[in-house]
């Protein structure tokens, strides 16, 4: 099976929590992109799969990335999320995130333009 990702996975380490309803749990990060996130799965967490999982990564300048993710998939040690709702605010500090670790605007604005499309048909 080959893989095609239109995202660039940033190796990201900063204070995650994954929450759902009225339950939260702190995560380890491993990756961001624009269209989601990557972190190892909790010891101990209980979701219900079908509802989507706040996702809330705070930076070091204390400003946060929140994002609405649906789960696409798990292993017994990681959990990959897709992001379907970001607010404005979350996006832009994103961006500029995976502006400073991909190096090109370029690359930035062809991946925005993939999400824009991917999120347009829904």
């Amino acid at each position: 099976m080959s893989e095609h990702r239109h995202f660039t996975r940033i190796p990201f380490d900063a204070q995650t929590t994954v929450s759902q309803g009225n339950h939260t749990w702190p995560v380890d990060l491993i990756d961001i992109s624009l269209n989601g996130v990557l972190f190892k799965q909790p010891d101990v967490w209980s979701i219900h799969p079908g509802n989507p999982l706040m996702v809330d990564i705070r930076l070091a300048d204390h400003t946060h990335i929140k994002m609405e993710c649906n789960l696409v998939h798990t292993t017994p040690d990681y959990v990959g999320c897709q992001c379907g709702f970001i607010d404005l605010d979350s996006i832009t500090l994103l961006k500029r995130l995976v502006e400073l670790n991909v190096g090109s605007d370029e690359g930035v604005e062809r991946e925005l333009t993939a999400l824009i499309s991917e999120h347009g048909d829904t």
